[in-house]
């Protein structure tokens, strides 16, 4: 049984409350603990050049023009999503465990998540 979460904030506190109860000390339980992602970036150069023919309005004279542009940068996801996450899992006997799954996709040349994806889920099975 999952459980997704419906807002970031919900996930926030819930995460952190996750936390801590990993981190409390128990004696025998295992705890599987897992970080993982794919970062695809890198540099993209890109130029274009267009030709054409400007005529005046009210003649027949036409001027030839060249327009050149060149764009450069770090790009993200340039074959696949960068997206880092944690997902874990916390025996708390009787052949119970709570697992966890938190990911986000991210732009690696700003360092910003993308708020249309991600993935929250908390639950607790056998």
């Amino acid at each position: 049984m999952a459980f997704i979460l419906p807002t970031a904030k919900t996930a926030s506190h819930l995460t952190t409350l996750l936390f801590i109860t990993l981190l409390l000390p128990t004696p025998s339980h295992a705890l599987d603990l897992q970080f993982y992602g794919t970062l695809d970036g890198g540099f993209h150069s890109r130029s274009s050049k267009t030709q054409g023919h400007f005529t005046q309005p009210g003649s027949s004279q036409t001027t030839p023009f060249t327009i050149q542009s060149k764009n450069t940068g770090i790009g993200s996801g340039l074959k696949d999503q960068s997206k880092i996450g944690l997902r874990g899992s916390h025996d708390i006997g009787a052949g119970k465990q709570i697992f966890f799954e938190l990911e986000e996709d991210i732009d690696i040349a700003t360092g910003h998540r993308n708020r249309d994806r991600g993935v929250r889920v908390i639950g607790i099975g056998g």
